[in-house]
């Protein structure tokens, strides 16, 4: 409850440089992506605000032993600022962490950026953005660009007598340090994207692991590798090498996207091949080998990839569980089929909300709709970056700009790049506001929902791209370079641009 006897806070007003206020949420990858092309296109009037310490956003909360990117680290980091020292293929996280700082420090971020800044809520008055934050502060925009991305809001399995376990219960996202699991019986509960990670790290520590598995994935190899030390040297001495590099694996991903579409194709026969050699090769029981194959489309769910969960989990101190969990009691776990195993600590490896930035944030439009309410109907987003009703307002990694087989850095600097070209196709960005037409948004979104519809994703396999009522609203339908082509140039007929002297006026 408000403190009566506080003086109310006076709104801050971002001015600390030229052209319009620009107010950035959150320092990861997307953040400061734009805050940099920013800068280097002539708009330095902004400010980052993060909830943390610091930089770093995934990467930065993520802190589960074994945590890295099953992206190639190459192709995984900015087009501008290639880094030739990567150690491996897929780079550990602190890796990635250790680049995005040293990207804050080559541009100068630092001192753009306030942390511990929790946002609580944005408000469009028809004139200006009011962001409020959880400490009283409240900052006045002309622009507001969300780079919180859809997967930073941890999902939380509902199972009865959770709460009630008397040992620790934490999730991968908010990994316990101060929990050692040495010598103790551990529960992991999900066997996707980071379970995979996580097993093999930490079973040669713990006396026994029992893995919760839902439902079998497609697990493919990993095959990572060290880059030697002459190979770095040639990447730094020929960055141009490094580029090429970069192309090769882009071109190999983009390769890949035909695995997706829903009709037989030879990278999905090829694919099936890889996954069925890799599976017999690492796991001789056949017994086993059924439980850990799939029973739905590759592609369908995200394809992992690992050289090492499938020989941990058939160590001697792991069971793979495959029956469903009925409840947590006091002292561990009980399965539908009435077997009751005890445990010391249960570790939740079971994913993340994508875009449930409302859960904590209210964004609301000049006309107070909520985006909350307006998403009710189906989250989704002009070009993926921008809401009817909600001017100067835009979305990194907004709805639909995910992917299941390329680099998400590529579509972020797409955004970037879409969104500095409608600030700049606004005659004075500090007077008018920007936002798409209903018409607009509803044909683009149609054209979505249709294609993906013709995906593997449309099938019913239970993934996180799909909400409860069917609806995809995570993924891109087409390929990267599709994607590129598409946001190479706005065109400022789908836009509605209004003075805010007309909308105050009104």
């Amino acid at each position: 409850m408000p403190d009566d006897h506080k003086q109310p806070i006076e709104p801050t007003v971002i001015r600390s440089g030229r052209g319009p206020r620009i107010a950035i949420l959150g320092a990861g990858f997307a953040g400061m992506g734009m805050a940099i092309r920013l800068r280097q296109e002539g708009f330095d009037n902004f400010t980052i605000y993060e909830k943390a310490e610091d930089v770093g956003g995934t990467w930065r909360e993520n802190t589960y032993p074994g945590v890295a990117c099953d992206v190639p680290s190459h192709l995984y980091s900015f087009s501008f600022e290639a880094n030739p020292n990567w150690s491996k293929r897929y780079s550990p996280g602190p890796e990635i962490l250790a680049y995005l700082r040293h990207c804050a420090r080559k541009y100068d971020l630092y001192r753009s950026i306030e942390f511990g800044k929790t946002v609580k809520a944005a408000r469009h008055d028809g004139a200006v953005w009011h962001v409020e934050f959880a400490d009283g502060e409240t900052v006045i925009a002309d622009f507001v660009i969300s780079g919180l991305g859809g997967l930073h809001k941890p999902s939380f399995p509902d199972i009865e007598g959770l709460n009630d376990f008397d040992g620790p219960v934490f999730h991968t996202a908010q990994w316990r340090d101060d929990v050692d699991l040495t010598g103790k019986r551990v529960a992991i509960i999900g066997s996707a994207a980071s379970a995979v990670q996580v097993v093999p790290e930490i079973v040669p520590q713990v006396a026994h692991l029992d893995v919760y598995q839902r439902t079998a994935n497609w697990v493919m190899a990993r095959n990572s590798y060290a880059y030697p030390g002459w190979l770095q040297a040639l990447f730094r001495k020929m960055p141009f090498l490094a580029r090429l590099y970069r192309g090769h694996y882009f071109k190999m991903a983009e390769w890949r996207f035909d695995l997706f579409k829903n009709r037989d194709s030879r990278i999905k026969r090829m694919s099936q091949k890889l996954f069925t050699r890799h599976m017999t090769a690492q796991v001789p029981d056949p017994d086993l080998r059924k439980k850990l194959t799939p029973n739905f489309p590759i592609g369908c769910k995200r394809i992992l990839i690992s050289d090492d969960y499938l020989p941990a989990i058939q160590r001697e101190n792991v069971d793979l569980i495959t029956e469903g969990i009925d409840q947590v009691t006091k002292t561990g776990l009980r399965t539908k089929d009435g077997q009751a195993r005890d445990v010391d600590v249960i570790i939740l490896a079971t994913g993340f909300k994508p875009f449930d930035i409302l859960e904590s944030i209210d964004v609301i439009g000049p006309a107070g709709t909520s985006l909350k309410d307006y998403w009710e109907e189906g989250v989704r987003a002009h070009r993926t970056i921008a809401v009817p009703g909600f001017p100067n307002f835009f979305l990194l990694l907004g709805p639909n700009s995910g992917l299941g087989h390329n680099s998400v850095i590529l579509m972020i600097e797409a955004q970037v790049n879409y969104i500095l070209k409608l600030m700049g196709g606004i005659s004075d960005p500090e007077r008018h506001l920007i936002e798409p037409s209903e018409e607009a948004m509803e044909k683009f979104d149609q054209r979505l929902q249709s294609e993906l519809g013709n995906r593997v994703w449309s099938a019913n396999c239970g993934a996180w791209y799909v909400d409860a009522s069917g609806r995809n609203y995570t993924l891109y339908p087409d390929s990267v370079t599709d994607y590129l082509r598409e946001m190479r140039s706005p065109d400022l007929g789908e836009y509605k641009i209004s003075e805010k002297e007309l909308i105050l006026a009104n």
